[in-house]
């Protein structure tokens, strides 16, 4: 099943209404907690760093991505390649130019200063729920921002909260900086999860990863897998 938007959603008129947005808060709201799961092993990842709270506090809304986020927690060191930080942001985040596209279509008819901010909160799990309400009720700008609030509320709160909590730098902090990529696909997993076809990209992505680890660093193994596994996603897309 690809993830093309079908005709009657295109045809729909886009606006934005509070009901949507109440809608939208509600279905997402489990993700505060999901989230904030996710968000909270950053936090504990950040302080074993040795950043200041509001430095990870403010990493963690200004990039607001788990992946880019997971990929540059190898990277730090006393003086951070910004550099190569930047670059391995764009890369994680590249997936966003799909979803971006996709919007595009559904809010085409909306004024850019209302979707820009909106755009902000964008996450995976918040543009497949607009996607998929977009469908059944027509596209409501007010849906994305609802979905979107919940998500980035967890993982900025729960960024906050795990740094918070008093933990030293070795022993129980380093076992849990170390399984941040796991963390972060087990919570993300079944929102990215759309039946048979999923199967595919994720086996090639954890592949992928897996070899990338083993040839060159563990840093870049997030990165590399999903890189293709976005890949594969655009590549199926053409096809359906």
């Amino acid at each position: 099943m690809g993830m093309g938007i079908r005709n009657n959603t295109l045809d729909s008129e886009a606006r934005f209404t509070t009901n949507g947005l109440r809608r939208g808060m509600m279905a997402a709201t489990p993700f505060i907690l999901s989230n904030g799961a996710a968000g909270l092993v950053m936090g504990v990842a950040y302080k074993g760093l040795g950043l200041k709270c509001a430095t990870a506090v403010l990493f963690s809304t200004l990039v607001y991505s788990a992946t880019a986020q997971a990929v540059t927690l190898g990277m730090w060191s006393p003086s951070p390649p910004v550099g190569p930080m930047i670059f391995a942001i764009l890369l994680a985040n590249a997936r966003y130019l799909l979803m971006g596209a996709h919007l595009r279509q559904l809010f085409e008819r909306l004024p850019r200063k209302m979707m820009v901010p909106i755009l902000f909160l964008l996450a995976d799990a918040s543009w497949m729920m607009t996607l998929s309400d977009s469908e059944r009720n027509g596209p409501d700008a007010g849906y994305l921002l609802g979905a979107s609030i919940p998500m980035a509320v967890g993982w900025v709160a729960g960024t906050a909260v795990g740094y918070a909590v008093p933990m030293n730098g070795g022993g129980a902090l380093a076992a849990t900086t170390a399984l941040l990529p796991v963390a972060f696909v087990v919570t993300l997993l079944p929102s990215q999860w759309r039946g048979r076809s999923a199967v595919m990209p994720w086996v090639v992505s954890a592949g992928v990863a897996v070899l990338a680890a083993t040839l060159f660093s563990p840093n870049w193994a997030m990165l590399a897998g999903g890189a293709s596994g976005t890949f594969l996603h655009l590549i199926e897309d053409q096809r359906a």
